[in-house]
């Protein structure tokens, strides 16, 4: 039998759909599985061994501005022949977004997905041959369980569901030669951020440690803010170019910590089994926090958080709720954390 999921998007999503992956190949390691999946995660995908093939589709690349389309239906025609040639006996959408179910059906194959009171589009279900309802208040996580196991038929139990994830430590980049600890200073919505001086206060208490510091980044104004935080500390590594794929999860798998905020990069450490402490204001970390051992979660004291949207709209500056997380308590965590570590 060979199954086909989607899952295009975003970085983290993707990371959620790693455990649902463990579980099917424990259950039935006779069924092969590839992965449709938006070109820009293809190698986040592909860190998971048990997938035959990473099929990426230039989804986010070729959708705006129109002047793109004809490129993008130029994709879609070659992307239906690729997957009608693989011949699948089954499709699981578990993204349940009209995006997803649109090229879900190039597949030729029935498909299964969310039922209609189960997702953000409900329209999407519209095209399920099968569909299944799961609890909209489940983590990301258990949601892709959820749906995976009803769609092929086995039991997942009450144990956490594993990632799986396959990383060569040995291939660690350069400069990462001493104990570090990473920080995920960048997120998509503008409300996630935290200032800039709190993380260089963070930078200062935790370098005056001896332990370094290493700060990613994904565009050039991540990168600056990066140098801004760094200061001319000595004790804090700005990566000198952008870490992807395979060699991002190495560096992060190589931490002694992460600090960061609610991002993909955030699920990546997770799966990794790095502690981590993250920060939470606008999002639920009961909905899309982190899913694992040895994570803490601070979160904002501002009566308004989660306030669920990307654009501050309850006072100056755009970051009311991360505003409201305490540096002295965040340092308190870290240092025990650190000390868990080392014993």
């Amino acid at each position: 039998m060979r199954v086909l999921i989607v899952r295009l998007s975003s970085f983290g999503d993707v990371v959620h759909t790693f455990p649902a992956v463990s579980d099917l190949v424990a259950a039935r390691p006779d069924i092969e599985i590839d992965w449709l999946v938006d070109e820009s995660f293809s190698e986040i995908a592909g860190l998971h061994p048990a997938i035959g093939e990473v099929i990426g589709f230039a989804e986010r690349r070729n959708r705006w501005p129109p002047g793109r389309w004809p490129a993008y239906l130029k994709a879609r025609r070659q992307l239906r022949n690729r997957l009608r040639a693989r011949s699948y006996d089954l499709v699981v959408d578990l993204q349940g977004l009209m995006k997803s179910t649109l090229v879900a059906r190039l597949g030729a194959a029935p498909i299964t997905g969310y039922d209609p009171k189960s997702i953000r589009e409900p329209i999407a279900s519209r095209f399920y041959g099968r569909k299944i309802s799961v609890a909209k208040n489940l983590h990301a996580v258990e949601r892709n369980r959820a749906l995976l196991s009803s769609a092929i038929g086995y039991d997942i139990g009450a144990a956490a569901g594993t990632f799986g994830i396959a990383i060569d430590q040995s291939q660690i980049p350069a400069g990462l030669t001493e104990p570090y600890c990473m920080f995920f200073h960048s997120a998509s919505w503008p409300s996630k951020l935290w200032s800039e001086d709190n993380w260089r206060a963070l930078v200062t208490h935790l370098a005056a440690g001896q332990i370094k510091i290493v700060l990613p980044w994904g565009n050039d104004e991540e990168k600056k803010r990066a140098e801004r935080i760094a200061a001319e500390n000595n004790r804090v590594l700005v990566m000198p170019y952008r870490l992807e794929g395979a060699e991002l999860a190495t560096a992060i798998g190589g931490a002694r910590c992460v600090i960061g905020l609610d991002t993909g990069l955030m699920h990546l450490a997770t799966a990794l089994g790095v502690p981590g402490i993250w920060l939470f204001g606008p999002t639920d970390p009961g909905l899309t926090g982190p899913y694992g051992p040895n994570q803490t979660i601070v979160s904002s004291t501002n009566p308004n958080a989660p306030c669920r949207t990307r654009d501050c709209a309850h006072g100056p500056g755009g970051r009311t709720c991360m505003d409201m997380i305490d540096l002295d308590r965040l340092a308190e965590v870290l240092d025990a954390q650190l000390a868990n570590a080392r014993s």
